[in-house]
């Protein structure tokens, strides 16, 4: 991204969470001179004349009825983002939670990476519950997945004949080339079918409870539809929650839909 683009997305990501953005702002965010800030805004309003004005009262500009995110995706995490760097005058007191640590290895990733990159198959140390001790396997990957905790490997595994997922940390790193790549993404079924999950209010709640969780959820009629890909189901059923049940609907708070629960069945463990 542009040193340009990169100040109008901080201007875009300000004025949608921040309500307002000014000179003060961009001059402690990107460390520039307040001739090069005003110039910026002189920029981003050149091009978009109607987007933002100048408001006295909060001594910044604020946005237009006819302003439009072109640099952002409105995304809340890209304000968080924001907020990481620790910047004066961006101190909304958002926070993660902290998780264990699952930043890859480079040396673990490497020969993954190349082989999806050039469409290899390599020979790669491979060690599992089920098998505690490396042992050889050939895979074909083509793609990394985060599920939220850790990272997982797509690839077709000539062992089991079939595509599946590998946990990215449980590989030692040690490779060899076999070849290019026989199997490729192209014809991973799982990967390419996309399936809509649809998830309600737990009816054991009261309509008042079922409510609250629409408007957490942002449900439309009742009800959020989540696309995702066949081969990642299991996973976006746990960050949901959804691969267990709870006794409490108070704890349980959302479900799936009785034809999602059917759609996906075969596709779940």
């Amino acid at each position: 991204m542009r040193e340009m683009e990169k100040r109008f997305h901080f201007i875009e990501v300000m004025i949608t969470w921040h309500g307002w953005v000014n000179t003060t702002h961009l001059i402690r965010f990107f460390n520039i001179q307040r001739q090069a800030a005003s110039r910026t805004f002189g920029n981003y309003k050149k091009q978009y004349p109607h987007a933002i004005v100048y408001d006295d009262s909060v001594k910044g500009f604020v946005s237009e009825h006819q302003f439009e995110c072109r640099h952002s995706t409105q995304q809340f995490i890209e304000y968080q983002q924001l907020t990481k760097q620790k910047t004066p005058l961006i101190m909304a007191g958002v926070i993660d939670i902290p998780l264990p640590t699952r930043n890859p290895n480079p040396q673990l990733a490497q020969p993954i990476l190349r082989a999806i990159e050039e469409k290899r198959a390599i020979d790669i140390g491979y060690t599992s519950l089920a098998n505690p001790q490396y042992n050889g396997r050939i895979i074909e990957p083509h793609s990394l997945i985060f599920d939220g905790m850790r990272w997982h490997v797509r690839a077709y595994c000539q062992q089991r004949g079939d595509y599946r997922d590998f946990v990215l940390s449980r590989f030692n790193g040690e490779s060899s080339d076999e070849g290019k790549a026989a199997h490729t993404i192209e014809a991973d079924e799982k990967w390419n079918q996309f399936v809509d999950i649809e998830i309600l209010p737990d009816p054991r709640l009261n309509q008042a409870q079922q409510n609250v969780i629409g408007l957490d959820y942002q449900m439309t009629n009742g009800k959020c539809v989540i696309t995702t890909r066949v081969a990642l189901i299991n996973y976006l059923l746990k960050r949901l929650r959804l691969d267990t049940y709870a006794t409490n609907p108070l704890a349980q708070q959302i479900v799936l839909s009785e034809h999602s629960r059917q759609q996906i069945s075969p596709y779940t463990y």
